[in-house]
């Protein structure tokens, strides 16, 4: 029993290791004041397994969420001002050999000829309103807090549970962290 325990354990945080291998990872978040308002612009980094292109390839779509966060430093606790989330479904249309991008956040479809243009699609991020000037206080400090989440519950129940344990469909991103510029 002791061996099984520490096999599955070893088997968990060697996954775990490895998660990083394929995922999502936040490049770089500018913000600037534009008129009435501040705009979000940035750049995000997929890296795709090669069980997800496979899935792809086979019709599975997968689905992504960008979750932008505009928060004010507090004494205890920072309290969230403003949340976005960006959400986008992505599938492969084997008979006309296309891949669409769903934008379900702005109700827009995309369509485009290769895997890679779809994905450098939903990688830019431009001239997002995040929050209106009139809502950042003089003398507070703000800070953009973005994540990219893979939706495993939006894939077909049966790889669903795969998708949890195997570290190919880890394609989520840590929490990062940019200043608001005064």
């Amino acid at each position: 029993m002791r061996v099984a325990v520490a096999l599955f354990f070893c088997f968990f945080i060697s996954e775990n290791v490895w998660a990083d291998d394929y995922s999502a990872v936040i490049n770089d978040i500018e913000t600037e004041r534009v008129a009435d308002q501040y705009v979000v612009n940035g750049d995000i980094a997929y890296k795709l397994s090669p069980v997800v292109k496979e899935a792809l390839k086979k019709g599975i779509s997968i689905s992504l969420t960008i979750t932008m966060r505009l928060k004010k430093e507090g004494l205890l606790w920072d309290s969230v001002v403003r949340e976005l989330k960006l959400v986008y479904q992505i599938q492969n249309h084997a008979l006309l050999n296309i891949y669409s991008v769903k934008s379900l956040h702005a109700d827009e479809k995309n369509v485009f000829s290769t895997l890679a243009g779809a994905i450098d699609y939903i990688s830019r991020i431009r001239d997002l309103p995040i929050v209106e000037s009139s809502l950042v206080q003089e003398g507070q400090q703000y800070y953009i807090a973005a994540k990219v989440s893979f939706e495993h519950e939006k894939l077909p129940v049966p790889i669903r549970p795969f998708s949890y344990f195997d570290s190919q469909w880890a394609l989520s991103s840590d929490w990062t962290l940019w200043p608001l510029p005064n």
